[in-house]
């Protein structure tokens, strides 16, 4: 019987993740039917904890969410294949579509109740009291985390801190200074009990340094807020410094060079934090047959999203006719172009000193090799173009150059080159279907050409933790020599580069390292993009710091008109309104209601 409970909690998790189980979620939500002598077992605490984590392959990697939370920022916009273009534009349609969000809202709410009941009757389960212990710390940050995303997301959401076992239509949000407190005073217990590195084999769930990362972001968060306590940023600051000082005892340290922390099977190395764990099995990690079209929607396929349409690119572009230059295979992956780099931001401001900072090459893949035929064999011939005949896996046949390049540098490339379309004078400009594709995602160990990634998504980095005390710092929480240290061990790291001299490597060193008149905030955003482009972090980070209508304004074309300071927050789902029908109404964010 009890199997059978938390098979359904299971399912229920996974329905409402994907935003497909019925309407009625406040009534409907898995709470009655769970014994709450369920989580007084040692079965119920290990499969709550482990059916949260799982909750959370609903959302990073999947393809609404990605575009959600990556569009509508300086970063990025629409690619030729987007699918929610208003969120990305932040046209009107935003308000009729915000149950676009009830996934992620429902889904968290679940994971919220579940830790409820583990921490509320868990600790009457007979079992290991040590492994119970942990059980418990691991709710703790498991629900911590859950409101931390809410609180960031929608601003005052409504506090539950026990197991509900009863449906009801009333609820009512909570405001953010008691949201916030709930959140770091779980965080600080988690901390206190979690061990200082995850038991081998385990992959990276939540431990010490998780736990205190999510601190430090916390008391970021909350010092830009309305809820500021005027030891926020001092707090965030000292608790990202503890991280680094310890980091040693955490097993964490940056990677000698930027690109390693993406280089696949590295991703529970010593420079992540916290992963959403996928796998190859098809039952547990939830997965589709491979070759069948990656159909679950909890399957990790961020190693689409970004990929421009290459296959097809024939052999005379822009003109027709010709062979594709470079086919589809599992190399250079499904080209779905939902989103694209806002490339006027990107190459002119964010990535400008490309020369010395390998953050633009370890982000972004700008060539394609020849391939005539799935997998094609080196040195095979290849597709004839215009100005010779192209060599599989040895000549480059698509070229996405930074720059305006020359009349003759176009002759003698047997390729196809593109130029950034915001520059005047291109010839054969990018497009919402052809530009530079964001590489940290890629998986080649993929069965099919077309199946998901089996690969851990990477959440939390240690390199974060640096900017986290960077911008503490800045605002008063540390000196700004201090955010310049900080900001100076990333950027020198950045410095390497696969075949430097000596004295190339001396000169990009000096390059990159700033002096404390350099640090702004814009300057942190700016150095916050060649750290985490593509991770999911953007809209968030340009909420947090009140800057999203200025840098839409002053980079994103796209949205630059319609965007308001409103739009820091999302909106609450139109669901989760309706199905309040007790007591007051629940209130809608601003500009969404009207």
């Amino acid at each position: 019987m009890k199997l059978n409970i938390k098979i359904l909690w299971l399912l229920m998790v996974a329905l409402l993740a994907s935003g497909t189980a019925c309407k009625k979620v406040l009534e409907e939500q898995p709470r009655a039917t769970i014994d709450p002598a369920y989580f007084k077992t040692p079965e119920g605490l290990d499969g709550g904890v482990a059916g949260i984590y799982s909750s959370f392959r609903g959302h990073w990697g999947t393809q609404i969410f990605t575009q959600l939370f990556n569009g509508g920022t300086d970063e990025m916009i629409r690619g030729g294949a987007a699918d929610v273009q208003h969120n990305f534009t932040y046209s009107s349609l935003m308000k009729s579509n915000t149950n676009d969000y009830s996934g992620f809202w429902n889904s968290m709410y679940i994971n919220i109740n579940t830790a409820n009941g583990i921490l509320q009757f868990g600790p009457e389960a007979a079992m290991d009291e040590g492994k119970k212990a942990h059980l418990l710390a691991q709710a703790k940050f498991l629900r911590a985390f859950c409101y931390f995303y809410l609180v960031t997301t929608f601003g005052d959401v409504p506090l539950h801190l026990t197991f509900n076992t009863e449906a009801t239509a009333a609820d009512a949000r909570t405001p953010i200074a008691e949201v916030y407190d709930a959140i770091i005073k779980d965080l600080q217990d988690a901390a206190a009990v979690l061990p200082d590195q995850p038991a081998p084999g385990l992959g990276k769930p939540a431990y010490k340094a998780t736990a205190l990362y999510l601190l430090a972001k916390t008391y970021l968060w909350r010092g830009w807020s309305t809820a500021a306590k005027p030891t926020d940023f001092t707090d965030a600051f000292n608790t990202a410094k503890g991280i680094i000082d310890n980091k040693g005892a955490y097993g964490l340290d940056l990677w000698p060079v930027f690109a390693q922390g993406f280089v696949e099977g590295n991703e529970y190395g010593r420079e992540t934090i916290m992963v959403i764990e996928h796998t190859k099995d098809l039952k547990f990690g939830e997965n589709s047959q491979t070759g069948t079209g990656a159909s679950n929607l909890k399957e990790n396929k961020s190693n689409f999203f970004f990929r421009p349409n290459y296959p097809t690119v024939n052999a005379n572009y822009p003109a027709a006719g010709g062979a594709y230059v470079c086919v589809r295979d599992v190399q250079n992956g499904r080209p779905w172009q939902r989103i694209r780099p806002n490339m006027r931001y990107v190459l002119n401001v964010a990535f400008a000193n490309k020369a010395t900072d390998s953050r633009y090459d370890g982000t972004f893949q700008t060539i394609w090799l020849s391939n005539s035929v799935p997998g094609s064999a080196r040195g095979t011939t290849g597709a004839a173009t215009p100005r010779g005949t192209l060599v599989n896996g040895v000549d480059t046949a698509i070229w996405m150059a930074d720059r305006i390049v020359t009349p003759a540098e176009r002759a003698a490339f047997k390729g196809i080159i593109f130029e950034p379309d915001y520059l005047s004078g291109a010839t054969v400009p990018y497009t919402s279907l052809l530009y530079p594709s964001l590489r940290k995602w890629d998986d080649s160990t993929r069965a099919d050409m077309n199946d998901y990634s089996d690969r851990p998504y990477i959440l939390f980095r240690f390199s974060e933790v640096y900017l986290i005390a960077a911008e503490a710092a800045l605002k008063g929480g540390g000196t700004v020599q201090q955010a310049t240290d900080m900001l100076n061990v990333l950027r020198i790291r950045a410095a390497l580069k696969p075949g430097q001299t000596p004295e190339q490597y001396s000169a990009a060193v000096a390059a990159q390292t700033i002096t404390p008149d350099q640090v702004t905030l814009d300057f942190i955003l700016d150095e916050r993009t060649r750290e985490l482009y593509g991770e999911c972090n953007r809209w968030y980070d340009l909420s947090r710091t009140k800057t999203l209508v200025a840098r839409v304004k002053q980079y994103n074309d796209e949205a630059a008109a319609n965007v308001v300071q409103e739009h820091m927050l999302r909106p609450i789902p139109q669901q989760q309104i309706d199905l309040v029908t007790e007591g007051p109404a629940f209130p809608q964010n601003p500009w969404y209601a009207n």
